[in-house]
């Protein structure tokens, strides 16, 4: 996983069969998803970035939810939570039914240009063109690493920035930091003309 994700991010190398190998692991991976990965720490990351990095916005997209631990802290921050992942299998076994669940690629995501005010990718491939073209200005991308540098997908957050800002013609800044073992970024867009 650790190739796949460099060579998304960096070289924007993505196709059906990376798609489909990413989404077979992970349908595999979903009945169990919930048991051995759903416990509170894990929203610990969360809510200290979502605290600490002043994150704000209505329109927020969990991408790369899996079953949804992450969809149900956004939930209740936040107005209009849509949780989105590659693999069916881990929509179907959310624990975050009352929300919006989309099966789609994070690679080619299904909004308009600028309609979205928060991104939060926990353990999630990056695609920085597609984040880039559906982020509003002064919108926010809250990256995090649930085991830090030991996580399979794993980009450090300075490498994040400098990833996001090479996309864009905003400027990105951020702050991070652990949260129990975790790393977490919150990069923000800055506004332009």
């Amino acid at each position: 996983m650790r190739n796949i994700t460099r060579q998304a991010a960096h070289e924007g190398i993505w196709n059906l069969s990376l798609a489909k190998e990413v989404k077979d692991l992970f349908d595999e991976k979903a009945s169990e998803w919930s048991a051995t990965r759903n416990i509170p720490s894990r929203g610990v990351p969360v809510q200290d970035a979502l605290e600490r990095g002043q994150v704000k916005g209505k329109r927020v997209v969990d991408l790369g939810a899996g079953t949804g631990l992450a969809t149900q802290i956004l939930r209740n921050k936040f107005e209009n939570v849509i949780a989105v992942d590659i693999s069916q299998e881990m929509i179907v076994n959310s624990v975050a039914s009352r929300t919006s669940q989309i099966c789609a690629d994070g690679f080619s995501l299904p909004f308009p240009n600028n309609s979205i005010d928060v991104f939060l990718a926990m353990n999630m491939i990056l695609f920085p063109n597609e984040i880039e073209r559906c982020l509003r200005n002064e919108g926010f991308l809250i990256w995090i690493s649930s085991r830090g540098s030991d996580t399979p997908i794993y980009l450090p957050p300075e490498e994040v920035i400098d990833l996001m800002s090479s996309n864009s013609d905003a400027e990105w800044s951020g702050i991070s930091a652990h949260a129990i073992e975790a790393t977490w970024l919150v990069a923000k867009r800055s506004a332009t003309n």
